[in-house]
């Protein structure tokens, strides 16, 4: 067979795999060029000061927006080497290395809208709608891969410590139904908020994994281990002894006990004829876990334990095996988890950005969008140009350039259709991932119908041209 034949496969199989481990996922909800098309009403989920240019809109169940994401610490090709036979691939263990940073991220993500509405009444503008979001984010270590790869009996480990501190999981799936409202001040300032409610469907998250090896110089490579591990998990599914009868009767909005809120705050600043400066902070919030919940701590959290091994003699004679039990007995009495169910409580991971357009003509603009995560501990900035053309009243075509996850190779490309009150567009912030998905660490993709009514009208008027006409010209 091609080996492009079984590089493709393996890679769909790999990515179906990494779907089914975390179909679950919330980090940017909408692509990040939607952050300049503010005549898209599902833009307001990264800014809810954006006013559309219309009176009212909806979209509808099963033909709203649907945006799917993914990133990972490395691509296909990255992964893997082909044989000097040419005919099958190997994991270079090397080339992943050198890839790899001391802390790692794999990050699924799924928002589904099953319907959103606004309308407007003068200055005010206000959205409705109800949202499926699913959230994948799986972190580890380099020296975690480096102990599968190498074996703790490797120069890289002799006589050093390696930490898994930083190897977890978080994985969530709640339901948020939101109320958006912004409004405009004087003549150029709008500002607004988007207040959430969140219904939890099920929660994994690794509070703690503190996760310690050590190995001896010495020939006998001694191990010490130690380990400090909380996690919390919560579900509508109650134990697993009737899980099919409990899938068929689990409705898809069902409602639980978990409950939860959150809020976005937005600015906008538009001087006119020819700038607009925006700044928004996105999914400020939090879920308390109540149903079904079970949560895990270490029985002897920090404590060392000493391993320098047992005798094989166990394994391959017609011996007794108690030397081995007895060891296995201890590994797990030491190691062993702990189980409670007391409520806990998680929390979104907030998104700050800031972001500017340059209107050059009526049909071009260039924008400018500098977006912050904060998950946990840590920080992940991101940075995308944007450059949009209106043909005419019709279609506006877009096209990104962004930096993502240390990929500076992600070219975005959009399109919004108006046909008389029906809108529709498609998105994405990293086509190469279409065009090379071997190549590619990043993909994510948007698609949303609406239907939208009236046009917006206000007395503002900036340098003598209509703020309306010179942001929706095309419509």
């Amino acid at each position: 067979m091609n080996i492009y034949k079984i590089r493709e496969r393996f890679f769909c199989l790999l990515l179906l795999l990494i779907f089914m481990i975390s179909v679950t996922g919330v980090k940017a909800q909408v692509t990040r060029a939607l952050y300049f098309q503010e005549k898209v009403p599902s833009s307001s989920v990264l800014n809810p000061a954006y006013h559309p240019d219309c009176n009212f809109y909806i979209n509808l169940p099963l033909i709203s927006t649907l945006y799917i994401g993914f990133e990972s610490p490395f691509s296909f090709n990255q992964l893997t080497s082909p044989y000097d036979s040419g005919d099958s691939l190997f994991i270079d263990r090397e080339a992943v290395m050198d890839e790899l940073k001391d802390r790692n991220y794999f990050s699924f993500e799924l928002y589904n809208e099953v319907g959103r509405a606004g309308f407007r009444t003068g200055r005010h503008f206000f959205h409705l709608s109800i949202a499926k979001v699913f959230s994948t984010k799986f972190s580890f270590d380099k020296d975690i891969v480096a102990l599968f790869f190498y074996g703790n009996a490797n120069e890289r480990f002799f006589g050093k410590e390696a930490n898994f501190s930083q190897t977890g999981l978080n994985m969530t799936s709640y339901h948020e139904f939101a109320l958006g409202y912004s409004t405009r001040i004087g003549e150029k300032i709008t500002v607004g908020t988007r207040l959430k409610y969140l219904n939890g469907a099920f929660n994994v998250w690794t509070e703690k994994a503190d996760v310690s090896l050590y190995t001896d110089a010495n020939p006998n490579y001694t191990l010490t281990a130690a380990s400090d591990i909380v996690l919390h998990t919560s579900s509508t599914i109650s134990d697993f002894d009737n899980l099919i009868d409990q899938i068929e009767g689990y409705k898809w909005f069902d409602l639980s006990e978990n409950h939860g809120y959150g809020f976005d705050l937005g600015l906008e600043f538009d001087q006119g004829e020819k700038y607009k400066l925006m700044a928004s902070v996105t999914d400020f919030g939090w879920i308390t876990w109540k149903e079904n919940v079970k949560n895990f701590v270490s029985a002897n959290p920090g404590e060392d334990y000493e391993f320098s091994g047992f005798d094989l003699d166990d394994f391959i004679s017609d011996g007794s095996f108690s030397d081995s039990l007895d060891f296995t007995d201890t590994l797990t009495t030491h190691f062993k988890l702990l189980e409670n169910h007391d409520p806990y409580t998680s929390h979104l991971n907030p998104k700050l950005y800031l972001g500017g357009i340059w209107r050059i003509t009526k049909s071009n603009e260039l924008g400018l969008m500098l977006r912050t995560d904060f998950a946990e501990e840590r920080i992940q900035p991101s940075l995308t140009l944007n450059y949009s053309h209106h043909f005419g009243k019709i279609i506006t075509a877009y096209g990104s350039y962004s930096l993502i996850n240390r990929n500076a190779t992600d070219l975005g490309l959009g399109i919004i259709m108006k046909f008389g009150s029906f809108q529709i567009y498609g998105a994405t912030d990293i086509f190469m991932g279409f065009v090379e998905p071997a190549q590619t660490r990043n993909y994510n993709f948007q698609l949303g119908i609406n239907f939208i009514f009236g046009k917006g009208k206000t007395n503002d008027t900036f340098e003598g041209i209509e703020k309306q006409e010179s942001n929706t010209s095309e419509e």
